[in-house]
């Protein structure tokens, strides 16, 4: 693996990176998803495998779009609202009591924070989602809130991954250049939107328990197709890319 640059902060991305919270909030949307179906001839059904490696990353907006497109009777945007909520209030609901950190990144955080990195999650998640699952998973002390950026809520207007804005609003925020931060994520959205901002330093990760033992390889190579300079299946080896910098 080549070493990264010297770089200044670290933008941790949250589902699926920092907290193992894939699964639970698509399972909780899969759910909903089947529930209306009914309502919607012509809706594309998915099981729930297919699911979760078709829309890990994808805010349920966009989910909603992406399943009914040749429903007879559409969603308008009153239903699709409507749903975002419900769903949103399910996946919170859930992910309160049984959001973990994803395997070794309590440690990590921990090893950063001694070696004298900075870092900050940059997330499309809701602040409350993104509290709800920190408060579970035991890591609000690792990222106060100015530390926390939200594209659901921290902008203007909703602009989530894989547009860059979410990146660009945090690095302005946090007097960081672009160039010299590292974005770590799991997500074909997340490494274009770190692309599409210019982030220097990209690290795909495939350690959660969303991505099976047989897509990993896949997901790693599709993660470094669109534009991730490494990936690491074990968060603790992203202490030894990062100490690279200092030597």
């Amino acid at each position: 693996m080549k070493p990264l640059q010297h770089p200044k902060m670290v933008l941790f991305d949250h589902d699926g990176t920092v907290v193992d919270s894939e699964t639970i909030a698509l399972k909780s949307a899969w759910k909903l998803t089947n529930e209306v179906a009914r309502e919607f001839p012509g809706a594309q059904h998915y099981e729930l495998e297919e699911f979760v490696k078709s829309f890990a990353g994808k805010p349920y907006r966009e989910i909603l779009k992406k399943l009914y497109p040749d429903s007879l009777t559409s969603l308008n945007e009153r239903d699709i609202d409507t749903l975002v909520a419900q769903e949103e209030k399910r996946a919170i609901d859930r992910l309160s009591v049984e959001a973990k950190a994803t395997e070794g990144t309590p440690e990590v955080l921990s090893s950063l924070r001694d070696d004298g990195f900075e870092y900050a999650l940059v997330s499309n998640s809701s602040l409350q989602r993104l509290s709800a699952c920190l408060g579970a998973a035991a890591l609000t002390d690792y990222f106060p809130n100015d530390q926390i950026f939200s594209a659901h809520d921290s902008l203007p207007f909703s602009r989530p991954k894989p547009l860059p804005d979410i990146y660009l609003y945090a690095v302005k925020c946090l007097d960081a250049e672009v160039s010299d931060c590292v974005a770590v994520e799991d997500s074909l959205s997340g490494v274009t939107s770190a692309v599409a901002a210019g982030i220097g330093q990209i690290i795909g990760y495939v350690g959660g328990t969303h991505i099976s033992e047989e897509e990993r390889s896949s997901r790693a190579d599709a993660l470094q197709s669109a534009g991730a300079h490494q990936v690491i299946e074990r968060m603790h080896d992203l202490i030894g890319l990062l100490s690279a910098t200092l030597v």
